[in-house]
């Protein structure tokens, strides 16, 4: 086993570890354990789980703010918050741990929170506000729209599904998350959008 693959693999099983158990209840034994790799690697490679902890959280959550902050700017706000979710939606699917990760910080906080964790959800909160500022400025949203209440929204409508998916799968039979985007986002947009009548 090559050094990249012993640390690929580190990476790959601690994601998934410290997603289901949170960063206390996993120990370096157990790291160790999955990746199949020795225990002394996770010092080496990563110093200590506190360092590979970090790692993971910064490779999933920049991979997302990554794929949000590529969106054109130059599309106009309707279609750039449409494109905002269904990149979402991808992002829930190639990163299936990322909720969970997040999640698990906001509930049991570790030093990370502040350091990682909390500044790249603030990029995609200052994406969503930005852009709802903008359909407010351009007469498209509704002029009483508050930016920050309806980035807070359209990220819980997202999030919840992904979340709560087994169970929301268990009673509306959906086995795929496209057609909720779709009509959730149809819904969000239809809220926002300003019509003669609120003029």
């Amino acid at each position: 086993m090559s050094e990249q693959d012993a640390k690929e693999r580190l990476l790959s099983a601690a994601t998934q570890l410290f997603a289901e158990k949170g960063y206390s209840a996993v120990s370096i034994r157990l790291l160790a354990k999955a990746a199949n790799v020795n225990s002394a690697l996770v010092s080496y490679y990563f110093g200590g789980k506190e360092g590979l902890y970090k790692e993971v959280l910064q490779n999933q959550f920049l991979q997302a703010v990554a794929r949000i902050e590529a969106i054109p700017g130059a599309l106009a706000p309707k279609p750039r918050l449409e494109a905002f979710a269904w990149t979402m939606a991808d992002i829930h699917q190639e990163l299936p741990w990322l909720l969970r990760l997040g999640q698990s910080e906001m509930t049991n906080p570790t030093n990370c929170f502040a350091e990682i964790v909390r500044p790249n959800i603030a990029r995609l909160y200052q994406f969503l506000y930005q852009t709802v500022e903008q359909g407010i400025q351009a007469g498209q949203f509704k002029a009483n729209i508050n930016p920050g209440y309806a980035a807070l929204a359209l990220a819980s409508i997202l999030n919840f599904y992904f979340i709560a998916r087994p169970v929301a799968n268990s009673f509306l039979g959906i086995n795929q998350g496209g057609e909720y985007i779709r009509q959730a986002i149809e819904l969000y947009l239809r809220g926002l959008e300003r019509r003669q009548e609120d003029e």
